[in-house]
Order: C-alpha cells, then sequence, then structure tokens
C-alpha cells in the first residue's frame, strides 16, 4: 500500500514550468507491501535493502527515460501510521506515468501518483519547506493539525513536505504548519492521476495495460528487466548505475505485456 498516492496529499515542486508540453511530473512511489507501519518503523526502513534496492532501480530506470531525474528518499504519513517511499521528479508527463507504472509494478503496489503541473489545474500541490524541524516533530505536527497524510523529506537541516489537496478544506490546517515552523510555501496548479486499484492483483493488471499500451507505442521494453537478477540485486553495494546504455534490450518491440512468463504473484 501506498500512502502517498491515496486521494488527499503529496507533492510537487516546478511552479516555475508554465507550458504544459513542458511540465515536469513528480512520481510517488514506495516499496512497501506491509500494512500500518509505525512512524519508527518506517524511518527504520529508510536504511533497509528494501528500500535501498527500490532507489537504486528508480535510479537506473529514470536516468534512462527523464531528462533531469532526482530521485530522493521519502516517508508517506498514512494517518495514524507511515511507510517508506521514493519521489521522483524531472521526468516529462508521459515519461513520468511510464517509470510510475514500472515502479509499482516492481513493487507489486496497490497505487502510485504522478502529479503534472498545469496552470489550469483545479487541484494544487503543496510544497512547505521547514527549517530547523526534524521529521519526528513534524509528523506530530501535522497529526495535531489534522494532516493525516503527506510525503515527508529531510534534506539537510530542512525537512520539506508535499502535500497534494483537492479542494480548499485542508488550506488553513497546511498554513497553520508552515507559520508554526517558520517556514515556506510552494503552491502549484495541476492534476494528480493515481494509477492502481485497493486490490493488489487487480493492480498488476492495471500496471501491465499501462506499460504495455507505453511501449507498443514508443518501441521500448524496460518491464522485460523487472525481474532480471541486476535489478533485484542492486542497492547492494551502494553503488547506483549511471550509464545510459542498458545491459540488456530496452528499445525492442515488446513481446506479450513486455515482461516475462513466470512473474512473482502480487503478494
Amino acid at each position: 500500500m501506498i500512502s502517498i498516492l491515496r486521494p488527499l496529499l503529496t507533492l510537487l515542486l516546478g511552479a516555475s514550468l508554465s507550458i504544459p508540453s513542458l511540465a515536469q511530473s513528480f512520481v510517488f512511489a514506495s516499496p512497501n507491501t506491509r500494512e500500518h507501519m509505525s512512524d519508527e518503523a518506517a524511518l527504520a526502513s529508510q536504511g533497509s535493502f528494501e528500500q535501498q534496492n527500490f532507489l537504486a532501480v528508480a535510479r537506473f530506470l529514470a536516468a534512462r527515460l527523464c531528462q533531469a531525474p532526482k530521485v530522493e528518499s521519502s516517508l508517506g504519513l498514512d494517518g495514524p501510521g507511515s511507510e517508506n517511499s521514493a519521489l521522483v521528479t524531472g521526468c516529462r508527463s508521459g515519461e513520468g506515468t511510464y517509470l510510475g507504472v514500472l515502479l509499482g509494478r516492481y513493487a507489486h503496489q496497490k497505487w502510485v501518483l504522478i502529479f503534472t503541473p498545469a496552470p489550469g489545474g483545479t487541484e494544487r500541490l503543496f510544497v512547505l519547506t521547514l527549517p530547523s524541524a526534524g521529521v519526528d516533530a513534524v509528523l506530530a505536527n501535522m497529526r495535531k493539525l489534522g494532516l493525516s497524510e503527506g510525503t515527508v523529506i529531510a534534506q539537510g537541516r530542512e525537512t520539506v513536505v508535499y502535500l497534494w489537496v483537492k479542494n480548499a478544506s485542508q488550506d488553513q490546517a497546511i498554513r497553520a504548519l508552515a507559520e508554526a515552523n517558520h517556514g515556506a510555501i510552494e503552491e502549484t496548479r495541476g492534476t494528480g492521476m493515481l494509477i492502481g486499484s485497493d486490490d493488489r492483483a487487480q493492480a498488476q493488471s492495471v500496471f501491465d495495460r499501462r506499460i504495455f499500451s507505453y511501449e507498443r507505442v514508443h518501441h521500448l521494453a524496460y518491464s522485460a528487466q523487472l525481474w532480471s537478477k541486476k535489478l533485484r540485486d542492486m542497492g547492494l553495494s551502494g553503488a547506483t548505475p549511471t550509464s545510459k546504455t542498458p545491459s540488456s534490450p530496452a528499445k525492442t518491440t515488446p513481446t506479450g505485456h513486455g515482461a516475462p512468463n513466470g512473474r512473482p504473484s502480487a503478494p
């Protein structure tokens, strides 16, 4: 389950991207499949192989699909609990969506979220930069203010909070969070797209259809690498490949649904 993808909060930056065709998407995904994790468990999972592998795979794929990708480790707030997650920026809309569903399929997720800035968008993405505020304190303040879902990233001495909202019902609480921590607020209009299903097995079918459709049109087949030893072992040494040249074919005509037979069943 991916908290950051639930209808009510998550990310964005890129307010300067005013031309829709050049708008950079924000991709939220998580490797976590456990239910009801505590904040302590989610924070501890930041250093787990599960998280390091997911970040490494995200960097590997994003480097081949996006113009200026950036992958960050994040914490997804989900009501009383949290989960380890990731944020990818620097991808155009189509590439970002493809990357998002690849990551969702790789980690057997229920949902992924892609937010794309658009001047006429009816939804908004708040980005709060809170100086000298620790993650634990920020999580406590968010819950105290009724902000039960969001994405939190520790960046040096600052904590950055991403909140996706569909209406104005939480505006006051968001501004109160920023003021309480002497933080700055960025607000961007756009559209958030949740892809997946509450049923984990059904979500894999949703991801497969989207992957197959994109790969057929763009003559890509990165999905064929999702179950490879190469990707499954990434992150073991903490090193992430940076070469733009994949070791196995990527720009080929996909076969079937772009992934080998015998793929792991959803947990």
